[in-house]
């Protein structure tokens, strides 16, 4: 029998965590994620990218007044949900080998229009993990270098 390639085990893992996730919605109630942080090159072009591709809206500033070294960006139609927030503190370049740290993961309902449509914002497409018929799993960097996943469950499925 032949060995599974690392990307799709590396896939495998990946669903199998996101399913242990939704699993410990049941026992994680009491508790929600506020924010996700990222420190940006430039504000501006940041938010765009995320209010044209994602449909973000800015919800906040800091500081109020004058030019911000914060914004936070937000679903106001989505009461409760995960917010984004950027940030520009400094020009420090990250560690070796490190283009950005961490990814965001967006549940979609249309994965691959969705990543057209980053990609013709600034995007670029790094891999498509998916088959046919299971989910769809892309991944993309923005125009910063932090990469997101686009996650489209499967028909019918999780």
């Amino acid at each position: 029998m032949g060995r599974i390639p690392s990307f799709l085990a590396a896939a495998i893992v990946g669903i199998t965590i996101a399913v242990s996730a939704v699993r410990a919605e049941a026992q994680t109630s009491a508790m929600s994620f506020s924010s996700v942080a990222l420190n940006v090159a430039d504000l501006a072009r940041a938010e765009r990218f995320y209010s044209e591709v994602f449909g973000l809206v800015r919800t906040f500033q800091y500081p109020p007044q004058g030019d911000p070294i914060e914004i936070g960006l937000g679903r106001p139609d989505q009461q409760g949900g995960m917010g984004l927030l950027l940030a520009h503190f400094n020009d420090d370049p990250l560690p070796d080998g490190k283009s950005a740290y961490g990814r965001i993961i967006i549940n979609s309902t249309d994965a691959r229009a969705l990543a057209e449509r980053a990609v013709a914002a600034g995007a670029k497409m790094l891999r498509d993990v998916g088959q046919p018929g299971e989910p769809v799993i892309l991944f993309l960097s923005d125009p910063d270098g932090y990469e997101f996943e686009l996650y489209q469950a499967s028909p019918g499925g999780e």
